[in-house]
């Protein structure tokens, strides 16, 4: 099989092809980045302002979240400073810590509304997130065909994510919980999992979820609102009758940026709601804009992971693509009242230090990956040794993904 060697970091062809990363995604995240800005501060000068936390200072929360704005592209920096394989030895110390501070924040979390989510100021579950990538990633791929297995491949990776979910639903957060769970069977499916392990995973997820439901009150009562919610909007829940009403006042070019009125009655604009604001103040125009760059960013997440030249860059650029499309859709999903509400936030535009933060240093790492791979076609050699090596590249990853032509025989 033919192998393309990316440069030492000390040779000068790397200093040269530094910069090689996707740039379509980066100007997707800096624009989603800057509307989340905008609505963040529209959302909550108000809250800021009446909640006594700020001194009555209207731009105290949109002070932190630049702060944790910069602090995120100051790891973006850093982490592209590295071959992304240095993160297959930080995987298992990182998932070491983030159990730990699992287990910390359920001991000596503060509470906010029956909930025990933070610990010194951090959120775990959202740690949580990025490590289950990078073990992940590192775990699948290093396993090759054992993964087929039941007892090699099916029954310890459950036990892993098990583990996470575990912990994370008993703070209790029942969204993080099935964020995390798809994340996870998604990655086990794309890895090389057997179609039949993929469905028992699946209903294990459904069957965990449907009796969670059932024994969380509060998961319950939101069901139930989600149901009468289906039949009339208007008349459900008060925080999704709100944000459908923010949604439909908008019209189609909105009140204008900062004019929003039912963002000041809207609980949790700011964290929870940012598009039901944006689409109150910037119309049906503003939202398909947010769409459109949320699909966009996808996109250019599953091309980087298409051009990836191993099984371990694959797993990570589609983990931290299918982790940020799924909880856009969710947050999105909720506020149009498409599916339950949950307390998820929508990526990049929602107020969180250590949710914003997180999300880009993973964003650094889907930027190393397409930069390893922009290095890698920029080292190809012309002519009969290209298409070489662009058949060795298929021929991984027809042996990496081999699961669906098997489906197809079998079908």
């Amino acid at each position: 099989m033919a192998t393309i060697r990316i440069p030492r970091s000390d040779e000068p062809l790397t200093r040269d092809l530094r910069v090689r990363f996707d740039v379509w995604i980066l100007l997707a995240v800096v624009t989603l980045l800057i509307a989340g800005l905008m609505v963040v501060y529209s959302s909550s000068y108000d809250i800021a302002f009446r909640s006594g936390l700020s001194n009555n200072d209207h731009a105290y929360y949109f002070k932190r979240q630049i702060v944790a704005l910069i602090l995120g592209l100051f790891g973006i920096v850093v982490i592209m400073q590295f071959d992304y394989h240095f993160f297959r030895k930080l995987s298992v110390l990182s998932m070491v810590v983030t159990l730990g501070m699992l287990m910390a924040v359920l001991w000596m979390g503060d509470i906010t509304f029956g909930a025990r989510r933070t610990v010194f100021g951090i959120q775990p579950s959202e740690i949580a997130k990025i490590t289950m990538i990078l073990y992940s990633a590192h775990w699948l791929s290093s396993r090759g065909a054992r993964l087929r297995g039941f007892f090699s491949g099916l029954v310890p990776f459950a036990v892993i994510v098990g583990a996470v979910c575990g912990l994370i639903i008993q703070q209790p957060d029942l969204s993080t919980t099935l964020l995390v769970s798809l994340i996870s069977i998604t990655l086990f499916f794309l890895a090389g999992a057997d179609f039949w392990q993929f469905l028992l995973a699946a209903a294990i997820v459904v069957g965990v979820g449907a009796f969670m439901i059932t024994v969380l009150d509060y998961a319950d009562d939101r069901v139930q609102a989600w149901q009468v919610a289906l039949e009339d909007p208007l008349s459900s829940d008060y925080q999704i009758k709100l944000s459908v009403m923010s949604i439909g006042s908008g019209g189609m070019l909105g009140r204008g940026l900062g004019n929003g009125a039912l963002k000041y009655e809207l609980p949790a604009a700011h964290t929870d709601g940012p598009f039901a604001v944006w689409a109150e103040e910037m119309g049906f125009v503003g939202s398909l804009f947010i769409l459109f760059w949320y699909a966009f960013l996808a996109w250019r997440g599953f091309l980087t992971a298409r051009r990836a030249r191993d099984m371990y860059g694959f797993l990570l650029a589609m983990g931290i693509t299918i982790w940020i499309s799924f909880q856009a859709l969710m947050n999105i999903a909720v506020i149009t009242s498409t599916m339950p509400f949950t307390g998820m936030p929508l990526p990049f535009m929602s107020y969180g230090g250590t949710g914003i933060l997180i999300t880009l240093l993973g964003v650094g790492i889907l930027l190393n990956v397409s930069r390893d791979a922009g290095v890698g076609r920029t080292l190809r050699p012309a002519n009969n040794a290209m298409e070489t090596i662009r058949e060795s590249a298929d021929q991984r990853r027809r042996n990496g993904r081999s699961r669906l032509s098997r489906a197809r025989r079998r079908g």
